[in-house]
């Protein structure tokens, strides 16, 4: 019985075997193809997409007419990488914008305000009741101050100062961790 060796590979095996050899190729005939097709293309998943195109097509071809499956591999990649940079040199590289650009915040930013979120609401845990109320009345709800001062039997200037005193406890616990409210409170 012959045997068959791809050139530059080490692996000996007969020539009935080429038949499986076609359908699970070796780890040096991938690595060296992967590496062909790969100094050929900019992007990683492009030279990825085309050494599987390579697989899948060598897959086609009836075992019995191959000869050389290194030279087969290497064949079929270059054809599929002229179609490649055909394809891509038809097509007019997209202009970036900045209508283009996501709406959604950065993870960064989610972040920043998650932490933002916890220093507040620890801050506003930790401020007297009345404070708490009185702030989250006018602020959250939405309620006057006078409505409020009037529902706690209390003097409008009074529920005013409850309220610069809270928000300057949130200014201050906000400080104290690196945040400022430049947005406004």
């Amino acid at each position: 019985m012959s045997s068959a060796k791809y050139p530059g590979s080490t692996a000996h095996f007969p020539v009935s075997d080429l038949a499986s050899s076609v359908a699970c190729p070796d780890a040096a005939l991938m690595r060296a193809l992967r590496s062909f097709i790969h100094g050929r293309v900019d992007q990683h998943a492009d030279g990825e997409d085309i050494a599987q195109e390579t697989l899948l097509r060598l897959l086609g071809y009836p075992a019995a007419r191959i000869d050389n499956l290194k030279a087969l591999c290497f064949a079929i990649a270059r054809n599929l990488l002229l179609d490649h940079h055909r394809t891509a040199s038809r097509r007019a590289p997209a202009e970036l914008n900045d209508d283009m650009v996501c709406p959604q915040p950065t993870a960064d930013h989610v972040l920043a305000f998650r932490r933002a979120v916890a220093i507040l609401a620890q801050a506003l845990d930790r401020m007297p009741p009345l404070r708490r109320e009185i702030f989250l009345r006018k602020r959250v709800d939405g309620v006057s101050t006078a409505d409020i001062a009037h529902s706690l039997d209390m003097s409008v200037a009074a529920v005013e100062k409850h309220v610069v005193r809270a928000l300057n406890d949130l200014r201050t616990a906000m400080a104290k961790r690196g945040f400022t409210m430049d947005g406004g409170a």
